[in-house]
């Protein structure tokens, strides 16, 4: 073994990371006073377990740490590490290099490492103790040591030999022992003085035990009765139900006939009725057609009326105008007879015409004036008769337009008037046809009434089978609410689960963090199936094996380990695939206890696991052997001169070397196994449960409709 080198890291006065390396031969460190050659030394008593501050020229442990200067702040931990070169494997490790690193922060916390693994410092002083580095040793002298040797007293200078001799290992491993046998002396006092006063407590014991036993015994009776009274109801029940279905079904059968029936008659009612409704919709159409022909033959009189009124008094004014015309034309005469004479009296004047040219100017003035008149006079006499005339023209053709026209409405009222005969006669034979129906509808509702007493008696007897389908519903919804019970447990077990209650805290966290963390296969319960017949003497033979955490190698336990030191989490035990060796009972010893009839199995068979954990499955449970009872147990143990375990069904043990163990155990304590197996048995039995209540609710479901459809037909009927 060779000191190689040492690493400094905020220790003292070294605030940056500061390397020796020792080589072959002496190596000596020189300086000026105060440049920190002690620290080295301190450094490497540090590093090897030192405890004692004031050794170390310091108030508390803390004042290793770089405490900061004028230029430099103050560092938060200081570090140590020692490197020995271990080709000859000097120290107990399979390692060719050694290094130990001590580490301590400000808060207080410290780390010891070997080759970078987390250890205790019980490890490192173990580690050195006889190689003469331990902390205790005289490799490291410091100042006054020497003194302090010389004036030592006899005792204490024997523990220097004892150190240089490899004794003082020994003498160690010697007080530790003494110590353990003094704690285990007290151990056993104290557990004489638990069984002297449980010794009081037998006798009650065993009376409240006799007392249980007699009820449970009781409890069993009256259960097993209980579940005979119960078959012998429900097959009764059975019975009943079969018998009302069947009379439900016969009725719903003639409920059924008597509802088609009674449908055609409303068919058949309410056709004549809609042929009534459309001869009154019929009739009420013609009547109204004749008030409108007799309203337009009413108007057409009055046409007429006028017509022949207005041709009158047009024959009276064509009289009138006739005589005006007449007279019109005498005057007309008159005035050309008249002028005949002035123009022959004009003639005869005309020699006399210059004697009266006075005269003669202011009489034919006259004469062309009247002239004028008249002229003007004839044509509205010949325009007012060429109008009189026209008027007559058009007089004479409206007369023989409504002269048409009174014949046709003549000639339509008469066919109206037939037409309304004949309606009138077929309104006769509807309303006799209406009668007919009235009374036949009469006899219907008279017939409907006696259906309506059998329908009524029909609706009392579903009443009743709808009461019996109500309790049958009333226990589907027991039943339901068993159910969903038995799922608020299994959702509380999942939680439990999932949380993984129950498990050591370390476990748990490891197993919570298994995602993170590599290689975790899962605790040892978690990876085997126990059947429920030996779930008590299994959870017996594996005691806290069961939360045993297997992982794949040595790096993954480590790591799971460093995992847990840096979370305060607790601790675990790990089971490396790779270290794990079976431990197994011989085939000879084995085909020995087969032939014993208290034999049941070695616990390592009876288990169902993956292959790549059996070696640890055979480490743990392969050399345990399971037995009927502990009578049993007793032979097996002394066939097998009392080298392996036995465990009875019942959880009581014959432990190798010859010892028992058994008793009563805590009824109704829910532990990871039991919980594991009810999850599995509600997961089987809601099954189950929810397929006899679908299957049952929708025959209900089906009964509930029947009978909603039955007393809809039953309201409109």
């Amino acid at each position: 073994m060779l000191l190689k080198r040492l690493e400094m890291n905020g220790f003292k006065s070294f605030a940056d990371k500061m390397v020796i390396d020792f080589v072959p031969g002496t190596t000596a460190i020189v300086g000026p006073n105060g440049s920190g050659k002690s620290n080295i030394t301190e450094a490497i008593r540090w590093v090897l377990g030192e405890q004692s501050a004031k050794s170390l020229r310091g108030g508390r442990m803390g004042d290793v740490i770089f405490a900061g200067s004028d230029s430099r702040k103050p560092i938060n931990f200081a570090e140590v590490s020692l490197v020995f070169e271990n080709e000859d494997r000097f120290l107990p490790l399979d390692y060719s290099e050694v290094s130990v690193t001590r580490r301590i922060f400000r808060n207080g916390d410290s780390d010891y490492l070997i080759n970078k693994q987390s250890c205790r410092l019980k490890d490192i002083v173990d580690l050195f103790m006889d190689s003469g580095l331990g902390r205790e040793s005289f490799s490291i002298i410091s100042q006054g040591k020497i003194d302090e040797i010389l004036n030592s007293k006899p005792e204490e200078r024997r523990s220097i030999f004892e150190e240089a001799a490899g004794v003082l290992k020994y003498k160690h491993r010697k007080k530790q022992a003494e110590n353990k046998l003094f704690e285990t002396e007290e151990n056993l006092n104290r557990v004489q003085d638990i069984l002297y006063e449980l010794e009081g407590q037998l006798e009650p014991l065993e009376m409240q035990a006799s007392v249980a036993k007699d009820y449970l015994f009781q409890q069993e009776e009256l259960e097993k009765y209980e579940v005979t009274l119960l078959v012998a109801e429900i097959e009764a029940f059975t019975e009943k139900i079969a018998i009302q279905k069947a009379e439900f079904a016969k009725n719903g059968e003639i409920l059924t006939a008597m509802q088609a029936e009674i449908k055609q008659e409303e068919a058949q009612i309410f056709t004549q009725k809609q042929m009534l409704a459309d001869m009154d919709e019929q009739m009420d159409v013609t009547q109204a057609e004749l008030l409108v022909v007799t309203e337009r033959l009413e108007q057409l009189e009055g046409q007429r009326n006028v017509a022949l009124e207005r041709k009158k008094h047009s024959n009276e004014n064509e009289q009138a105008m006739h005589e005006n015309l007449q007279q019109l034309e005498t005057k007309i005469k008159a005035f050309e007879a008249q002028k005949q004479v002035l123009l022959q009296d004009k003639l005869e004047k005309e020699t006399a015409l210059e004697v009266f040219l006075k005269e003669k100017k202011v009489l034919e003035a006259k004469l062309a004036e009247y002239s004028n008149l008249s002229e003007e006079k004839i044509e509205n006499m010949k325009s007012d008769y060429i109008e009189l005339r026209h008027t007559q023209t058009t007089m004479k053709n409206d007369i023989g337009y409504l002269e048409r026209q009174l014949s046709q409405m003549q000639g339509r009222s008469e066919k109206l008037d037939h037409e309304n005969q004949q309606h009138i006669t077929e309104r006769n034979e509807i309303i006799a046809n209406v009668e007919s129906l009235t009374k036949h509808v009469d006899e219907m509702r008279t017939k409907l009434a006696d259906q309506m007493t059998h329908y009524q008696a029909i609706q009392q007897e579903l009443a009743k089978q709808e009461a019996v389908f109500t309790k049958q519903e009333r226990d589907m919804y027991r039943q339901y609410e068993t159910i969903q019970q038995a799922k608020s447990r299994q959702e509380t077990l999942a939680e439990l689960a999932d949380d993984y209650a129950g498990f050591f805290q370390g476990v748990r966290e490891v197993l919570k963090a298994k995602k993170k963390l590599n290689g975790i296969m899962g605790a040892f319960v978690e990876l085997v199936e126990i059947p429920e017949h030996y779930q008590k003497a299994l959870e017996i033979a594996l005691g806290a094996n069961a939360q045993h955490i297997i992982v794949r190698d040595d790096q993954a336990a480590r790591e799971a380990i460093s995992y847990l030191k840096e979370t305060r989490a607790g601790r675990a035990t790990f089971l490396p695939l790779t270290t794990i060796q079976p431990r197994q009972i011989p085939m000879a010893t084995k085909h020995s206890l087969e032939q014993q009839p208290a034999f049941v199995a070695l616990a390592s068979d009876v288990l169902t696991y993956d292959v790549q954990v059996e070696n640890v499955i055979l480490n743990a449970l392969g050399t345990t052997i399971l037995a009927k009872d502990l009578k049993g147990a007793n032979l097996l143990a002394k066939l097998v001169n009392f080298r392996y375990r036995v465990v009875t069904l019942e959880g009581d043990v014959v432990n190798a070397g010859g010892s028992m163990t058994g008793g009563a155990t805590a009824q109704g304590k829910s532990s990871i196994m039991t919980r594991k197996h009810e999850l599995e048995n509600l997961s089987k039995t809601i099954a189950q449960n929810d397929a006899i209540c679908g299957e049952n609710g929708k025959a209900i479901c089906d009964i509930e409709r029947g009978s909603q459809s039955k007393t809809r037909a039953a309201g409109r009927s």
